[in-house]
């Protein structure tokens, strides 16, 4: 591999794995199509490069959550099939259209504006709110409607229809609630190719035979939507993520030494403190203070505050420079697996990961191979 990083905090991630847990999910829905979610850079994973890799096993359909994201795509050769499931503004469209792009029709009022820029072919997925009040047609006369203006024109393609849910990774009944009243209004009129409802949690929890297509996103990356889904479902999802950085420097302090901001922490005894080269910036949220982290073998504590761009350790005497700092793992039930980190943050695996900053390089394996990217130097 050819370092081209000068700094030893690096993400590390097993594009095999990513695939291996596309691949499970989609066998539960082998008579639809499986979308790869890789909005907000992949989830941190890099979006380009998870589109690449999915490219080459076969996978032919995308989702993101902005126009500009999926340009991106585009313009590094990623000719699959893209939906934007955010609301892009109606002067954009054209741009959309040109690139082959397929963008959510939010509203009758959106479609109104949207149709006087079109001068080729706009594909689209109608959004219908069925609870979680975000954006989409609620009413069902407004969709007929919608339907109804979409056939008389000949610059609109009707590809899809979709929901979201609010609660399907919770222990009750929204999501087939919300997934009856999606259909209720998908049934009074011509259906699309596409009809999907399911997100992670969704799809791995139920069937729901009259979709024709799947979303997925969180269990791409190898991650339950939530403690409840993983107590439903026998796939075994794979972490395709672990967050390391490097000792680089190590001093001894007496007892009542204060360590970093606020002198938020202070030595109790003589210890040894080590330094690491990653902070909040990069995604080492301060909220972390007192995580352990793991090196040389032993759990070591983040001790101080969490700064911009470096973070203090208290380790043993064995510690040395340059050891490598295991901070998230890719395995489950470790101190460091991403149930700890999240919790530790208060919040859930997809912030952690959508908070990993773009200086931190992505070193990517497959096929016994790896491959850094690093965003700063390309």
């Amino acid at each position: 591999m050819i370092m081209n990083y000068y700094r030893q905090s690096v993400l590390h991630i097993n594009l095999d794995d990513l695939y291996d847990n596309y691949a499970a999910v989609a066998r539960l829905h082998p008579d639809k199509k499986t979308i790869a979610v890789i909005k907000a850079n992949a989830y941190g994973m890099g979006a380009v490069t998870v589109a690449e890799h999915l490219r080459k096993q076969g996978v032919d359909f995308f989702a993101v959550a902005t126009l500009d994201e999926a340009l991106e795509l585009r313009k590094n050769d990623i000719t699959a099939h893209i939906l934007v499931l955010g609301v892009i503004r109606p002067e954009d469209v054209k741009r959309a259209a040109v690139s082959n792009i397929a963008v959510t029709l939010p509203d009758e009022a959106w479609l109104t504006e949207a149709i006087q820029h079109l001068d080729r072919t706009l594909t689209v997925h109608v959004k219908l709110d069925t609870g979680m009040n975000r954006i989409g047609i609620r009413d069902k006369e407004e969709y007929g409607r919608v339907l109804v203006r979409i056939k008389q024109s000949e610059l609109l393609d009707f590809e899809g229809v979709y929901t979201h849910f609010s609660c399907a990774d919770m222990d009750n009944d929204s999501a087939e609630q919300a997934h009856e009243t999606f259909m209720e209004i998908v049934n009074a009129y011509d259906k699309p190719r596409y009809i999907h409802s399911q997100n992670s949690a969704a799809a791995l929890r139920y069937e729901m035979a009259d979709c024709t297509a799947v979303r997925l996103g969180i269990a791409m990356y190898g991650y339950y939507p939530s403690p409840f889904i993983k107590t439903l479902t026998d796939i075994n999802l794979k972490p395709v993520m672990k967050l390391t950085s490097e000792i680089n420097f190590i001093k001894d302090v007496p007892a009542g030494t204060k360590i970093g901001y606020g002198s938020h922490y202070e030595a109790e005894q003589n210890e040894r403190i080590a330094t690491l080269p990653i902070g909040y910036a990069d995604g080492l949220l301060r909220s972390m203070s007192g995580y352990s982290v793991s090196v040389a073998g032993e759990d070591a504590p983040i001790v101080g505050r969490v700064c911009m761009d470096q973070t203090m350790i208290r380790v043993s005497d064995q510690v040395k420079l340059g050891d490598e700092v295991l901070i998230i793992d890719n395995k489950m039930n470790t101190h460091q697996s991403m149930e700890v980190a999240e919790k530790k943050q208060s919040t859930i695996s997809y912030e952690v990961l959508c908070n990993l900053g773009q200086r931190l390089p992505r070193v990517y394996y497959t096929d016994n191979q790896s491959t850094a990217k690093n965003t700063l130097l390309k």
